[in-house]
């Protein structure tokens, strides 16, 4: 497991912490073995590296797990001591209700180190998923393993926690995953957890990096280790990140949708095909009636690529929870057909709703001589409204996507032309005079704007002239020009692309800025132009503090959804918009009141990520259904 070379590693070789299995009668039974606290009861668990024990506990009065090293010697590998001591207080550090707590990390001799943990009465992960291993054909296996799911994202969330420490494990699997009889779901084993960084530099990273020098966990170690059938590609090579634990999660996924793992043979066949150039199997080449959303998941987790993962357990967790609660996945396409059975599954009130209205509208008198058959045409009536949102929907996410990627792009595009126009100035020669400087500088202004004609100015503004309030998020010392800025001037809603221009000694006095009004702008960047008529859609643009950006009614550009007033007349648009915010994509409905009508609009929505915190929600609305108001007063939204 820890050596040049692959080991195999049968899944029951792993550390238990109560397997269903006894130990064996020739395993010695050690009394008061530790220390006179712990009162040792029988071997439950052994190792590469490592014996666990059951103990008892005196003085709280309670079952513990200790583990020890496997046939210590004051002499043995200084490596192997190390990277126990490491998993212990690596382990330990992790306080997660996923992650097996260590009660205490001692020293017994002449039998050397141990630490004392939980004991997890409980069944692991590999024995359920052998129990569901047959070869029923009725889906009975399927529906049994997929109830695995929810104790996945249970570890999912637990190396989630991991990863943000910058902690990665190495040796997911199955059998170190135990679930207990309360529904709480345990990873087990982090002998080979990492290190590997931390951006914030905390005390957590700094002293996990002292105890793991000198261990197999090393940064500088390039040992192979894992389990064969379960690690990604790169630890072959003893490399390993985030990734490779997400790889790992995929194929447990992998395992529990199909019931069988990619590969078998022996561990050189495996080796053979993760060094291969083929890509791993897809589920659906062992079951074709695999939930196609589910297959998407674990096929971009288990891609042999790692930068085509999921780049952590949290982007995974992500999407398995958007799966769990019904949500679209948004990194798989779905067809006309499959929104039309989601709209039904996730609208059926609205649904029912609409096709009562059908139905009425068309059979008028509820007891004709015609019953029967307006009923029937009502029925297709209805179908066909429904076929027509379903298309609406698909149409909208289209276009949102469309409309994101193109500002996105042209963003981009505009702040490397300001970077470079800004280094241009920056590197004048100081020697010229101010008038020969300051005409230089002119026109690098007006080649920018010829570029950009629709754009209002480019200008240069000292920093000291900066208000607060439009400087806000763009301090010097965090160098973060990479989102536009949103301003009110004179009643008119302006947006600013800022870029700095750095002195020789990295003073930042002066900056480049472009100004633009997104009524003239953004339209121009929209891939299809709004349409007229009865269908006729909608686009509006929102900050992700609720600001309006882009409206075509230019009287709601610069208010806030969430707290100016003139919004408060539809409920359903508020909650609409908190919707988009928990989401970067997505589908969803809303319904305002517009002179004596009453519109209900079918909407998605995409996302623009400048940065971290600063994000751009594109809305693409489409009305389904018009209907007279019970009271007409109220003014039109969006």
């Amino acid at each position: 497991m820890n050596s040049k070379k692959p080991q195999h590693n049968q899944d029951d070789d792993a550390t238990r912490i109560a397997p269903k299995t006894k130990a064996s009668p020739n395993q010695k039974k050690k009394q008061s073995f530790f220390t006179k606290n712990f009162k040792v009861e029988r071997i439950i668990g052994e190792g590469g590296v490592g014996r666990v024990y059951l103990a008892y506990d005196k003085i709280i009065g309670r079952q513990v797990a200790v583990k020890e090293i496997l046939d210590y010697s004051p002499d043995k590998n200084k490596k192997i001591i190390n990277s126990f001591i490491h998993e212990a207080k690596i382990t330990g550090k992790l306080e997660h209700p996923g992650i097996i707590p260590i009660y205490k990390i001692g020293n017994c001799p002449p039998n050397g180190p141990y630490y004392v943990m939980k004991y997890i009465k409980g069944i692991t992960m590999e024995d359920q998923l052998r129990s569901y291993s047959g070869n029923s054909n009725d889906g009975s296996n399927f529906k049994q393993r997929i109830k695995l799911l929810d104790s996945l994202i249970d570890v999912c969330e637990a190396l989630a926690y991991a990863h943000s420490k910058g902690v990665i494990h190495r040796d997911i699997k199955p059998s170190n995953i135990i679930s207990g009889k309360f529904g709480e779901t345990i990873i087990l084993d982090w002998g080979l957890a990492q290190v590997i960084n931390d951006d914030d530099n905390t005390q957590f990273y700094k002293q996990a990096q002292k105890h793991q020098q000198c261990t197999l966990s090393d940064l500088k170690s390039t040992n192979t280790v894992g389990t064969p059938r379960y690690m990604a590609p790169e630890q072959l090579a003893g490399h390993a990140s985030k990734t490779s634990d997400v790889y790992s999660l995929g194929i447990i996924l992998f395992r529990i949708i199909t019931g069988k793992l990619p590969y078998n043979g022996t561990i050189d066949d495996i080796e053979k095909h993760l060094s291969n150039n083929k890509p791993t199997p897809s589920p659906f080449q062992f079951s074709s009636t695999a939930p196609a959303e589910l297959v998407a998941i674990c096929e971009k987790a288990i891609k042999k690529s790692s930068v085509h993962r999921f780049a952590d357990a949290n982007e995974l967790l992500n999407q398995l929870n958007d799966y769990r609660s019904g949500r679209m996945i948004n990194i798989y396409n779905y067809s006309k057909k499959e929104l039309i059975h989601r709209f039904f599954r996730r609208n059926k009130l609205l649904v029912s709703m609409l096709s009562l209205l059908l139905v009425t509208a068309i059979t008028g008198a509820a007891f004709s001589l015609h019953y029967a058959y307006k009923m029937n045409t009502a029925k297709k009536e209805a179908e066909q409204a429904l076929v027509v949102i379903t298309t609406f929907v698909e149409r909208a996410q289209k276009q949102a996507h469309s409309i994101a990627s193109t500002i996105q792009s042209s963003s981009n595009i505009l702040y490397a032309d300001l970077k470079q126009a800004a280094n241009e100035i920056s590197q004048l020669n100081q020697s010229n005079t101010a008038q020969t400087h300051t005409a230089k500088e002119k026109v690098i202004l007006s080649k920018l704007q010829s570029n950009y004609p629709k754009l209002e100015s480019f200008s240069i503004t000292q920093a000291k002239s900066l208000s607060a309030e439009s400087s806000l998020g763009w301090k010097t010392d965090i160098q973060n020009y990479n989102a536009p800025i949103v301003n009110v001037e004179d009643g008119r809603l302006q947006i600013i692309f800022r870029t700095p221009i750095q002195q020789k000694d990295g003073h930042i006095e002066r900056y480049l800025e472009a100004k633009m009004y997104p009524n003239k702008v953004i339209p121009a960047l929209f891939p299809i132009a709004p349409n007229t008529g009865s269908n006729s859609h909608d686009i509006w643009i929102m900050r992700n503090d609720g600001q309006i950006i882009y409206d075509k009614d230019t009287k709601y550009m610069g208010s806030n959804l969430f707290t100016d007033s003139r919004n408060n007349l539809s409920p359903s648009l508020i909650s609409f918009a908190q919707l988009t915010l928990g989401n970067d994509d997505g589908i969803g409905s809303y319904h305002f009141i517009e002179g004596n009508k009453n519109i209900q609009k079918i909407a998605s929505w995409d996302s623009i990520p400048f940065n971290k915190t600063d994000r751009w929600i594109i809305i693409v609305s489409y009305p389904y259904l018009i209907s007279d108001a019970p009271s007409a007063t109220s003014p039109g939204l969006f």
